[in-house]
């Protein structure tokens, strides 16, 4: 079955996606749209003039809404980095309101029935958000949340212990924000618990995790590939009906919002939320992460 996934904002995130679905064979068909005029269409040629060196052919299309009717997955990475203040990812609220107001018409128009990743931010708000304007099921809107914090604790760990990064598991969730934590209870290092390493900084670990992204940010002022590659991962396992675990940003009953947490992703989206486990500190963390995020979704609805 051929394969269609979209990408909608083409910045310094969405052609990094485009490119990475390209090179690897991802899709059958990519469709790219922004905003801005001309855009599209020149990352489409860029993109095809790197065709003749691959192994894998995409059809590539720019700026027509129609082509995503039928499409597996959309992408949604538009928005305007730029004005993020002080390390604050909800300096974005307007921006990506603003962003979605006006893609959400088109892409329902387009008659789009597949499942929608989110990777503006804030990401958690924008899901809930997402869920607000498009008549689509809650398991079929998702963001990457704490995915790519996820691996930045996870490529932390295996930093201090000195193993392989595939040899970490566990999870990051919460907010994918100043409100995320690690849920040490989960983290394995080799099958061990993080707590038979008794000289890892679990503190400290923690910390790079929540402020990985702004060190790159401070440099580069964006981060792309990290948050690229987590999209298209997600993206895959929904095109492949992989059955796959990663800590989006999904729909929480308990907590009726949008947050980081394990969820299991196929063809339909968010298949189901496996049970967490969690400590007692973990569990206030996440609650209070939920609280933030409605606080912060409240702020949204409150702009005109």
């Amino acid at each position: 079955m051929a394969r269609t996934i979209g990408v909608i904002g083409i910045g310094h995130v969405g052609v990094t996606t485009a490119f990475n679905i390209v090179t690897k064979g991802l899709a059958d068909t990519l469709v790219m749209i922004d905003s801005k005029e001309g855009w599209a269409e020149a990352e489409r040629a860029d993109l095809k003039d790197s065709l003749g060196g691959l192994s894998t052919y995409t059809k590539l299309i720019a700026n027509d809404y129609s082509a995503l009717r039928d499409a597996d997955v959309v992408i949604f990475s538009a928005g305007d980095i730029s004005v993020i203040k002080d390390g604050d990812r909800n300096s974005e609220i307007k921006t990506t309101k603003a962003a979605i107001d006006d893609v959400a018409p088109k892409l329902a128009a387009s008659g789009f029935h597949g499942v929608l990743i989110d990777v503006s931010n804030p990401c958690d708000v924008a899901v809930s958000y997402w869920q607000e304007k498009l008549d689509l099921g809650r398991n079929q809107i998702i963001g990457t949340g704490t995915a790519l914090d996820t691996y930045r604790m996870r490529r932390a760990v295996a930093e201090a212990v000195r193993v392989n990064v595939a040899d970490v598991r566990g999870y990051n969730m919460g907010e994918h924000g100043a409100d995320q934590f690690t849920a040490w209870s989960s983290v394995r290092v080799n099958n061990k618990p993080i707590k038979d390493f008794p000289n890892v900084k679990l503190d400290e670990i923690s910390e790079a995790a929540r402020l990985g992204g702004w060190q790159i940010f401070k440099a580069k002022h964006y981060t792309s590939f990290g948050i690229a590659t987590i999209a298209c991962e997600i993206a895959l396992a929904v095109c492949n009906d992989a059955h796959r675990i990663f800590p989006c940003s999904a729909y929480d009953p308990e907590f009726d919002i949008a947050i980081g947490h394990p969820t299991t992703i196929g063809r339909t989206g968010v298949i189901d939320n496996p049970p967490m486990g969690l400590s007692g500190d973990e569990v206030d963390a996440y609650a209070h992460a939920a609280e933030t995020i409605k606080a912060n979704l409240a702020k949204l609805h409150a702009l005109s």
